[in-house]
């Protein structure tokens, strides 16, 4: 409550537009929005800008008798501050700075990929859905810099982190092996998972994952570290001819530069 409280001081002004809802059981549902909101209050990103800014936010929730009773929240931090001109590395290293004046400890990688975990299993699936959850895991998890082949449409469109979009193979591959070229390979955890098949409507599946692996490689996160990090996700994909035509990638660029730079 107070996170959303100090948000709508900063961002009074907002409109949020709601792009999908999949859902697995009358109780579960995974919800993604964007939101155009104006810098316009003091508060978490610094001094008011005035700026509009896009971003999109990612939520997985349990919900009970009216209530939401447990949620997984991801918001695209990493656009909020590119839009507002600020370096997000710089950003995450100032935030640590006035954590540790505070008296305050940064959850270890550990806890934050323990804290992205529970909620039901989520859906079974079987035939070619499967291979392409399978693939998509081992696109994130290990072996490559880039993309998996034959797991994109040609045409396909990714939604990536801080406010940028690649359409086709080559430039999804760009946007993609800066990360997987910074990060050791290692398993990925698959905590949740929904398949939808509605009539009229491309095949839907939301995957909420994480990978605890090491920044060990040079990358989009430069000269590497040897920290643990803590990658938590939430993808939304959209599949044509059984392969992804278009992805929404929730992931906290920001939580990831504060575990890199944490002293």
């Amino acid at each position: 409550m107070r996170h959303t409280l100090e948000a709508m001081y900063s961002f009074p002004q907002r409109s949020v537009l709601t792009e999908d809802i999949t859902t697995d059981s009358d109780y579960y549902v995974s919800q993604r929005t964007v939101a155009s909101i104006r810098h316009q209050g003091e508060g978490f990103f610094s001094a008011p800008t005035g700026k509009s800014v896009w971003v999109r936010t990612w939520a997985d929730r349990i919900c009970a008798d009216g209530a939401i009773r447990q949620e997984w929240l991801l918001q695209d931090r990493s656009a909020i501050l590119a839009q507002l001109g600020l370096n997000v590395r710089d950003f995450a290293f100032s935030l640590n700075s006035a954590r540790e004046q505070l008296g305050l400890e940064n959850a270890s990688a550990e806890v934050l990929d323990a804290r992205w975990a529970g909620g039901p299993e989520g859906d079974d699936v079987e035939g070619p859905i499967t291979g392409v959850i399978e693939r998509y895991l081992t696109m994130w998890a290990g072996g490559n810099s880039g993309i998996v082949p034959s797991l994109y449409h040609p045409a396909a469109t990714l939604y990536a982190l801080g406010h940028c979009v690649g359409a086709g193979e080559a430039e999804i591959n760009a946007l993609l092996s800066g990360y997987r070229a910074s990060f050791a390979d290692s398993e990925t955890q698959l905590h949740h998972l929904i398949v939808r098949k509605d009539v009229n409507e491309p095949v839907r599946i939301s995957l909420r994952w994480s990978l605890l692996t090491w920044h060990d490689g040079y990358g989009k996160f430069g000269a590497p570290t040897r920290k643990p990090i803590s990658i938590t996700g939430i993808s939304q994909l959209e599949l044509r001819d059984g392969l992804i035509i278009r992805e929404y990638l929730g992931i906290d660029e920001l939580a990831i530069w504060s575990q890199i730079v944490n002293q």
